[in-house]
């Protein structure tokens, strides 16, 4: 990669650089001198207005004799596979993050994770991610291959102004049967109830929900029927939004677009979605949004959100020390600068307030009820998960979409379609376990 000048996030939002531009920063600016040896290329899906330009900013002051290059990939399945490409092909990454437990699986079972272990073990302040009980990091065959650096709570948003005219309160704890009443009752003739049902059986099941205690296909846990079926029962009644025009429209990722036109009320997302929400240059709207916990399917239910947001290094990379000074510097000293992306760290080592404004930004009140996020955020237990066992994780995922497609496009019953998520998923275990 060429080094391109140094822009500051002033610059980046004068120059009106877009949510799918592909950026690189560097410091080159001020009579700072750089070389392949001293510059950290980091790559990242996160705009780097929205918080990483501000942590490399704050990096290059407290290491000066360095510098960074960021380049934003778009988190989706062709940007993934560029940043896939890459790696794969020698370019020159240092640092990088993954979203997808898809990617996960890939990149770590590919071994282009460089063994964390040692370096996380005599980290002062790093022991959370020792925990293999409740795991914050990626443990394979014993080793860390990657840290989730932030707490990506599920929660679901609600349009006040809809809520209103129909009467409704913002709940404060409520069930998935309340959910699915509530979305039928806030669905009129211009608009859906909801977006999508949160993902039963996560909510039921917590991490590993693909897998039995064995090690196979738990594919055919009932939960998984339950979601197919209500999920095409609610599409076929007009209060989920139609899986037509999510393909069509691409709205598994874009689907704040619904949201701020006011397509669908309630919308089931994490948190990184809040920064499309006080943009109203950008995403222009004149509602207000509040936050309710996950709905709940039982006394132990999960809240469907995970610790994501894994921080790796490129085994390949010719710097590998630096890039771990980065990573310490980005999950220490970050999250002031992380939270205006929808970041809430992982090791909770920012207060509460300071993060709610990073992720609300400086007119909350405008846009937002803001006592409702606080007891999302901060007042309700809950418990996130990260997936240990990641058995041909991509295949299975690769099923499970084609399926769920098929079946709400309304080609394929919930059974069917469920039934052969399954087959597909235990003759995916059956071979991984062949080649290893």
């Amino acid at each position: 990669m060429s080094a391109a000048p140094r822009l500051s996030r002033r610059n980046l939002l004068a120059g009106g650089l877009g949510a799918t531009a592909l950026t690189a920063l560097t410091g080159c600016g001020g009579g700072r001198a750089s070389s392949a040896a001293t510059t950290l290329n980091v790559w990242g899906g996160v705009p780097a207005e929205s918080g990483p330009a501000d942590v490399i900013a704050a990096f290059e002051e407290a290491y000066p004799e360095y510098t960074v290059n960021y380049t934003r990939f778009i988190n989706d399945d062709r940007g993934n596979l560029k940043l896939d490409t890459a790696l794969q092909g020698g370019v020159d990454i240092d640092v990088y993050i993954t979203y997808p437990m898809k990617s996960l699986a890939l990149r770590s079972g590919s071994g282009m994770g460089l063994d964390l272990t040692d370096r996380v073990e005599t980290e002062p302040g790093f022991e959370p991610f020792l925990d293999t009980e409740t795991p914050k990091a990626y443990w394979q065959d014993g080793r860390i291959t990657a840290l989730a650096t932030a707490r990506s709570r599920a929660l679901i948003l609600l349009n006040t102004a809809h809520l209103d005219a129909a009467g409704l309160e913002v709940p404060t704890e409520w069930t998935v049967e309340e959910f699915v009443a509530m979305s039928r009752e806030l669905t009129t003739g211009e608009r859906f109830g909801c977006y999508r049902l949160p993902d039963l059986p996560r909510l039921e099941l917590g991490p590993n929900y693909w897998y039995t205690d064995s090690g196979d296909s738990n594919l055919s846990h009932p939960a998984f029927l339950e979601h197919m079926q209500l999920s095409r029962t609610m599409i076929d009644e007009g209060v989920l939004f139609p899986w037509t025009e999510v393909l069509a429209r691409q709205l598994e990722v874009f689907q704040q677009n619904g949201f701020v036109a006011e397509e669908f009320s309630l919308w089931a997302t994490e948190p990184y979605s809040l920064r499309y929400l006080y943009d109203p240059e950008e995403y222009p709207h004149d509602f207000t949004v509040a936050a309710a916990p996950m709905p709940t399917v039982g006394p132990d239910s999960w809240n469907g959100g995970p610790f994501g947001d894994f921080m790796m290094i490129n085994p390949k990379s010719t710097k590998q020390d630096l890039a771990w000074e980065f990573i310490r510097f980005y999950i220490k000293e970050g999250p002031p600068y992380l939270a205006p992306g929808g970041r809430i760290p992982t090791l909770e080592n920012v207060d509460d307030e300071t993060v709610l404004t990073g992720l609300l930004g400086e007119d909350a009140d405008e846009w937002f009820d803001v006592d409702s996020f606080r007891r999302v955020f901060f007042e309700d237990e809950t418990e996130l998960y990260v997936d240990t066992n990641l058995t041909a994780y991509p295949e299975i995922d690769l099923a499970y979409q084609q399926q769920r497609d098929v079946c709400w496009l309304g080609e394929r019953s919930p059974q069917a379609a469920i039934d052969s998520i399954d087959s597909q998923a235990q003759a995916a275990i059956d071979r991984f376990g062949e080649q290893s």
